[in-house]
């Protein structure tokens, strides 16, 4: 979905390669992208921090998407490009030293061009600007996957979990949902067990039966005709989410076992950077991610770090803005995060 915003004292005009109209900016822009592992976004910012043009899409971590380098091409090309200075690409799967990683730093290239400064990231180092604004600080990252990030008040860095679903990933959407479904499957060999309501449910929600002898193989095709069985797992979290508000024990039980898990990994990060006692945690920390923002895995990490969550200064994309700002040479004090982080909530797209 192309999507443009036009606020603030720009000058319009061009053509969309779809429809015969497209977006040029009269003053410098920069590009932000913060790519998961499900869901990808990138936006256009001008000077002033107005949102200029924004796109969505799939994800393009590419240990799990083999489509990854369309997904992030389709992507970039939906953007006004003609007066970046700079672009930021935060995403999941990245590292300098990785191989698939200079095929990311490749596509990215092609698709902006040789003349704009280009720096790429993994997502967590996105997310924790986002969230402190350069400061000090622990960063809990839990989408379909989960990762932690520590800054020291040094400046070192320290890293937790990002192993990926077949490796790691606990206390993610991913986890929570193949958790879940274990119970279902459990179920099904066995309709005796004390969790069958909950399993019933989960079955009940994907439009499965939950008897007789069509309902093993039900979910097993269920699974089988997945575009992407990783995101369609991790969508099972919601679920979770769901009967949790609806106090079934099972599912409160999964999700504070997740939030345990990512206490562990803001723990892990924590002590590689500070010398101070762990409990409560030494450092300010704050999160991201559609897991972290359920109440029950937020009140469980809560719980175990011993303090309450620095509330995040952007967005996760918000990050990659302040980078490529940066890049860019363009102030942006106080005030300028302040109208970033309205602008990047609130701004409003036009046809």
């Amino acid at each position: 979905m192309w999507r443009a915003f036009a606020q603030g004292s720009g000058a319009y005009c061009g053509k969309n390669p779809r429809r015969g109209l497209c977006l040029m900016a009269a003053h410098p822009t920069i590009l932000a992208l913060d790519g998961g592992g499900t869901h990808t976004r990138a936006v256009v910012i001008a000077p002033d921090a107005t949102v200029m043009a924004q796109a969505t899409g799939p994800g393009c971590n590419p240990f799990d998407r083999p489509e990854w380098a369309e997904n992030l091409r389709h992507l970039l090309a939906q953007m006004p490009r003609t007066t970046l200075q700079s672009a930021v690409l935060g995403m999941a799967g990245y590292d300098a030293a990785r191989p698939s990683s200079a095929q990311q730093e490749q596509v990215a290239r092609a698709a902006l061009g040789p003349n704009v400064r280009l720096w790429l990231e993994n997502d967590v180092e996105t997310a924790h600007r986002a969230a402190f604004a350069g400061q000090a600080g622990v960063f809990v990252l839990a989408g379909t996957g989960s990762v932690a990030m520590a800054v020291g008040a040094n400046g070192q860095t320290a890293r937790a979990g990002g192993w990926g679903w077949l490796l790691g990933d606990e206390g993610g959407g991913y986890w929570i949902g193949r958790k879940a479904l274990g119970y279902a499957t459990r179920y099904l060999d066995d309709p005796s067990v004390p969790f069958a309501a909950f399993a019933q449910a989960l079955l009940l929600s994907l439009n499965l039966p939950t008897t007789g002898p069509t309902a093993p193989d039900a979910l097993r095709e269920w699974l089988r005709t997945r575009t992407h069985p990783r995101s369609a797992v991790g969508d099972v979290a919601a679920t979770v989410h769901t009967l949790a508000q609806n106090k079934e024990t099972y599912a409160i039980a999964l999700l504070r076992a997740a939030g345990g898990h990512l206490a562990e990994l803001a723990h892990a990060t924590a002590k590689q950077v500070s010398n101070l006692p762990p409990s409560p945690l030494p450092l300010a920390w704050s999160y991201g991610g559609s897991v972290m923002h359920n109440p029950v895995v937020l009140q469980t990490v809560t719980s175990l770090l011993g303090t309450k969550p620095h509330p995040a200064t952007l967005p996760p994309i918000g990050g990659a803005v302040l980078k490529a700002a940066e890049l860019a040479g363009w102030h942006s004090d106080a005030t300028w995060i302040c109208q970033l982080a309205r602008n990047l909530t609130h701004g409003k797209a036009i046809a």
